[in-house]
């Protein structure tokens, strides 16, 4: 069986061979258009403030949004590594923080250094985590704040909804939205997750969640996939992969932050 999926910021086939020169023309398409769209939300979400997540923040080349991060220290944010991998250079990387707007009122970082996980895997998305470096600290600012992450072994809670956060489009034919969206998803198990996408690995590195009608979509990657935790909110997963028909049947796969694959990478960051 062929499933038609997509990494949350450009489009892929399992059983494809995905090289970095395809995954490269596909990025400068998304570069191209992405700035062109006006509106639009996570699948099934709706808006909510920077204020209340701080720690989200937008990645874009040359002022156009790609992915989302998460600041998780005072110089560095983490994002997806499909966000990151393509990049021949920092040109024109920056990030933009401190908004609920995608376009208005935020703050610009220069970003000086992108680490990948030495262990990413570009076919099979495994390891799909990497860290940027800004030039200038991301706090103290207004509406900026870092974020936690989940300890190695973490299990999220039964019954607890983790949301994912993200400007990314409303369906796979929809827009970016021009503010923040969140949307609040069901954890879904890695025997069910095995048994929908059978046509893709899904290792000790990676999360699923997501429901029909809940999901995130393309401009989404990267983006926080978040519990609350005393008043505030923890880092457990990173939006990677799903269905190009965003808000099917199939769940989101997200980067699992608890991993200790995952956790040793990051942990030299914080």
């Amino acid at each position: 069986m062929r499933v038609a999926f997509l990494f949350l910021g450009l489009l892929c086939l399992v059983g494809l061979s995905v090289g970095q020169d395809t995954r490269r023309s596909f990025f400068d398409f998304f570069f191209d258009v992405e700035n062109k769209l006006q509106k639009g939300r996570i699948v099934g979400g709706s808006t909510v403030t920077i204020a209340r997540y701080p720690f989200v923040a937008s990645l874009r080349r040359y002022s156009n949004h790609i992915c989302s991060v998460s600041v998780i220290s005072t110089y560095y944010a983490a994002t997806s590594a499909h966000c990151t991998y393509s990049f021949k250079s920092l040109t024109g990387v920056t990030i933009y923080g401190g908004s609920t707007s995608r376009t208005t009122g935020g703050k610009v970082f220069t970003v000086t250094n992108n680490y990948i996980h030495p262990d990413y895997d570009p076919d099979t998305f495994d390891f799909d985590v990497a860290v940027l470096m800004v030039k200038t600290p991301f706090t103290p600012n207004t509406n900026i704040a870092t974020i936690p992450l989940a300890s190695a072994g973490y299990t999220i809670p039964d019954r607890v909804l983790p949301t994912v956060t993200g400007w990314g489009r409303t369906s796979s034919g929809g827009a970016l939205s021009p503010s923040l969206r969140a949307v609040a998803i069901p954890i879904v198990s890695t025997s069910t997750c095995e048994s929908l996408w059978t046509a893709a690995a899904i290792t000790e590195n990676m999360l699923c969640a997501g429901s029909k009608g809940k999901d995130a979509c393309t401009g989404d990657s990267g983006g926080a996939l978040v519990v609350p935790n005393n008043n505030y909110f923890i880092l457990v997963g990173m939006v990677s992969w799903g269905s190009a028909s965003c808000g099917s049947e199939y769940p989101g796969v997200y980067a699992n932050i608890a991993s200790a694959g995952i956790q040793s990478f990051l942990a030299q960051y914080v």
